[in-house]
């Protein structure tokens, strides 16, 4: 997940050959880092060897993945690693936007974001391990798709095949971290506006295109819109949420995202543990890794939509970035669980004065 060395290779490509092998210990992301460059360039030194990159018919690509069988599934960000295991189906792709939604493997797809993928063979000790890896024009992963035991490993071959780029290349040029473009200022933005359109939603959906009308980012929103439409919460709220639905039994739904992808649980969760500064659960098909000590902000959010209020958990990091959302699981159509909602009501809110004497 994070765990920077010191590290001594003198190109990519030896980098890669360590780290494919088995030699080298440290995650992708991680030594990539280290060595000043991205996951994708890091990756992409195995082509002509033990990756071959894809052509960037991403749509096409993904309408097939159902033949895979049963695979494990990643998207992380700076701050949480989601992973689920089950089986792709109901997938739709229209222009740039994708979906998956066969409840285990629930997706958002960006798919103007997805920039490079690859087919990826690497050697672990429970044998060799076969991926298939996405990232955006940055290098940063997107998404990443690996076989399990169970996984149709003939219908890999084949969709590799059908798929593979004719570019052999181990370089890629990557473009430099933008930044996100400015939005209004506070005292700019129209707040009986925002609160007029805040009040006539009718489905969370339309929250993006509100927040885009008002020139408006989340962050932005949940503090000029009042309490009681959003409210700060102490910075366990997320420890609270968890280890009472848990206990409590209570379904729920955790959104992780980047920029090109967000994925999804919904269940009932079972185990929750601690290693170091990181919050996991680690459930038999669903691991979440989310760091805690990342978490500047939660936030309690109230929707209104034609169900019913629909009631969020929001996190965001130190740069006003939000980085995963947890809600009650909810039909299409019916109101949300009462009990969900009880859960996050009764979470503690921030209290500046008191924290910061603890």
């Amino acid at each position: 997940m994070q765990n920077h060395q010191s590290v001594n290779y003198d190109n990519l490509k030896d980098a890669w050959k360590a780290l494919s092998t088995g030699q080298e210990r440290q995650y992708a992301r991680d030594l990539a880092a280290c060595l000043g460059h991205s996951e994708a360039e890091l990756v992409a030194a195995g082509c002509g060897s033990n990756v071959i990159s894809l052509n960037s018919t991403w749509g096409a690509l993904i309408t097939e993945l159902d033949k895979l069988g049963e695979v494990k599934i990643l998207t992380r960000n700076d701050h949480v690693v989601h992973e689920k295991v089950g089986t792709f189906g109901t997938i739709s792709v229209r222009g740039p936007m994708g979906l998956v939604l066969n409840r285990d493997i629930d997706l958002r797809l960006f798919l103007n974001r997805w920039s490079y993928g690859f087919a990826v063979k690497t050697e672990t000790t429970n044998g060799i391990r076969q991926s298939l890896q996405f990232f955006d024009d940055e290098g940063t992963a997107i998404h990443k798709i690996f076989l399990t035991e169970n996984s149709d490993e003939k219908s890999y071959v084949e969709l590799v095949k059908k798929y593979k780029s004719d570019d052999t290349t181990p370089e890629i040029i990557i473009s430099a971290k933008q930044e996100a473009a400015p939005t209004s200022l506070d005292e700019k933005i129209d707040i009986n506006a925002l609160r007029d359109s805040w009040k006539k939603m009718k489905d969370v959906h339309q929250f993006h295109a509100l927040l885009k009308r008002h020139d408006c980012d989340r962050h932005q929103a949940f503090h000029l819109i009042g309490p009681d439409y959003a409210e700060k919460l102490s910075p366990l709220a997320l420890r609270e949420v968890l280890e009472q639905s848990v206990r409590d039994k209570i379904s729920i739904m955790v959104f992780v995202g980047n920029k090109g992808c967000i994925q999804i649980h919904t269940g009932i969760i079972e185990n929750i543990k601690d290693m170091g500064p990181w919050i996991n659960i680690l459930d038999p098909k669903f691991n979440l890794h989310l760091r805690e000590d990342h978490i500047a902000e939660a936030w309690l959010v109230r929707k209104p939509t034609k169900d019913g209020v629909i009631t969020t958990l929001e996190l965001f990091d130190t740069e006003n970035t939000s980085f995963a959302l947890l809600c009650g699981e909810r039909e299409m159509g019916k109101p949300e669980n009462p009990e969900w909602a009880n859960l996050v009501e009764s979470l503690n809110r921030y209290q500046p004065n008191s924290e910061a004497a603890a």
